[in-house]
């Protein structure tokens, strides 16, 4: 096959193949667009972000709530016989941001530390909620 050849065989599939790629419709009547939005445009029906703002309100500012850093009383592991002791470790637990809307707080996932027994803790992670103004 000569290069000729290749050529206008080339050519004739990249002619076949672009009247399949045109889209239906007219992108300059604003009237297209709007009966048949894009999913993420705050008028489509489907959009997440409507769903959102309808139940939780529109995002009004960011809270930052700073790190916290806690002194524990944790056991010292002793061998048998000798009375119980504790020692002090300071923990900082994260921050995180809370997201005020007009209908509320969202709080994110976070970490925080739970006491369990005297000396015990366990970190836990607490899931995301929604709060009522």
């Amino acid at each position: 096959m000569t290069l000729r050849a290749l050529l206008i065989s080339c050519l004739g599939v990249l002619l076949t193949a672009a009247p399949a790629a045109a889209q239906a419709g007219n992108p300059s009547n604003p009237a297209d667009f709007t009966r048949n939005p894009h999913p993420a445009m705050p008028w489509a029906p489907n959009n997440p972000d409507r769903f959102l703002s309808e139940t939780y309100g529109t995002v009004i500012q960011y809270v930052p709530v700073a790190p916290q850093q806690v002194v524990i009383q944790l056991r010292t592991p002793l061998p048998d016989g000798v009375p119980p002791q504790t020692s002090e470790q300071t923990v900082e637990i994260p921050g995180y941001y809370v997201a005020e809307t007009t209908t509320g707080y969202w709080y994110p996932e976070r970490w925080t530390l739970q006491q369990l027994n005297v000396g015990v803790y366990q970190w836990v992670k607490l899931p995301a909620e929604f709060r009522r103004k």
